[in-house]
């Protein structure tokens, strides 16, 4: 949809310049897309956000500067692997992020691990906002498809095609945590279907044994309906101190 580069603000301070590729006469719904990228982004200021400098959506142009962001992927973490104790201090700054969007009504519909970014601090931050929806007040352009997300980290809900709230984040995140602690994701399948199969089907994954008191948040986070899983990024900070709480 869109190439990015690192470019020097006339400050001085390097920034990710996203600039959309699509010729707007032949891609409305991707312009109108991206539009409400720059909207969400320009609606949310936090320290667990991916920071936005300047956007314009006009014309023949539609490109979006944000901070340069130099740490790598929370994949590559991932990949590199993770000690329990950085798993909870992802998740907990994860779901921070969530909290502010899901206060603002807001829904980011593709939570996986390449959208979240290390600063060259350590800190978390979210980023990728192409699939977000559900700003109060405003009518939000809708990706229209099979799936809306990353079938890997897509909750059930989304799988079968359905509306998502704020809780479908929460099921993304779920599987991410899962996915730091255990170096697997716990639905795996060579197709997409069977991928689908097991998030709508397959039991709540077990945690090993010298795991297991995080079992609380994955069974909270992967509940198969909607309305029993946890509703949002504050019930989820909830759990996180309540979890960390029983465990001292």
């Amino acid at each position: 949809m869109a190439d990015v580069y690192l470019a020097h603000g006339t400050d001085g301070r390097r920034v990710a310049l996203k600039v959309l590729k699509a010729p707007r006469e032949d891609n409305e719904v991707v312009w109108r897309l991206f539009s409400s990228e720059c909207a969400v982004l320009s609606a949310i200021e936090h320290h667990h956000v991916v920071r936005i400098f300047d956007h314009e959506v006009g014309g023949a142009v539609a490109y979006l500067a944000m901070e340069y962001i130099e740490g790598g992927t929370l994949r590559r973490a991932i990949r590199t692997g993770l000690h329990p104790d950085q798993a909870m201090s992802a998740l907990r700054q994860a779901a921070s992020a969530l909290a502010v969007l899901h206060r603002r009504g807001i829904v980011h519909r593709d939570v996986k691990p390449e959208n979240f970014l290390f600063r060259a601090d350590g800190t978390l931050v979210l980023a990728d906002f192409g699939l977000a929806a559900g700003l109060a007040g405003t009518v939000w352009p809708m990706y229209h498809g099979p799936v809306v997300g990353t079938p890997c980290y897509a909750s059930p809900e989304q799988a079968q095609g359905g509306a998502v709230n704020a809780a479908a984040d929460i099921y993304g995140l779920g599987i991410i945590f899962f996915e730091m602690l255990c170096d697997h994701r716990p639905f795996e399948g060579e197709t997409l279907l069977e991928v689908q199969s097991q998030h709508l089907m397959a039991p709540i994954p077990r945690l090993p044994a010298k795991l297991a008191h995080y079992q609380p948040l994955i069974d909270g986070m992967l509940e198969k309906q909607a309305q029993c899983r946890l509703a949002d990024g504050s019930a989820l900070l909830d759990e996180i101190r309540r979890v960390e709480c029983a465990t001292l």
